[in-house]
């Protein structure tokens, strides 16, 4: 799970605001994508889910329901899979001795693979040096 950042106006005051939101694109776990199943005749399988609901972990904490996030999938063409779609939800964590947060997650409903990816799976490809 990482954290995205942006700075926006979009409020009634069109004031600047820092938001941060969770996101899962997905699951770090190698052997996880490897058992991601392609169909036949396809290169790419947009998405897929885990096979069953698990809490979800940040910072030592855990999530207090259990969830199946939709993630982005893999392609064999070097094309990558980014989200297209997706919603806000809200989700409460559990720390050991420390109580409770709340937190707003990325909740991805579909993706897309393209091949406007210079290096798939490198969060950084895209930026430029100046």
């Amino acid at each position: 799970i990482g954290i995205s950042n942006r700075v926006t106006n979009e409020n009634s005051k069109c004031e600047m605001r820092k938001e941060e939101r969770l996101c899962f694109i997905q699951p770090c776990q190698t052997n996880t994508l490897k058992t991601i199943k392609i169909p036949k005749g396809k290169t790419c399988q947009p998405t897929f889910q885990l096979p069953k609901a698990e809490k979800l972990a940040f910072s030592g904490c855990s999530s207090t329901q259990s969830y199946k996030p939709t993630f982005c999938g893999v392609c064999l063409d070097k094309r990558c899979c980014i989200p297209n779609k997706s919603k806000m939800i809200i989700v409460q964590f559990d720390c050991p001795k420390e109580g409770s947060f709340k937190w707003k997650m990325m909740w991805i409903t579909s993706c897309v693979c393209q091949r406007i990816c210079s290096d798939p799976g490198d969060i950084f490809s895209g930026l430029k040096l100046l």
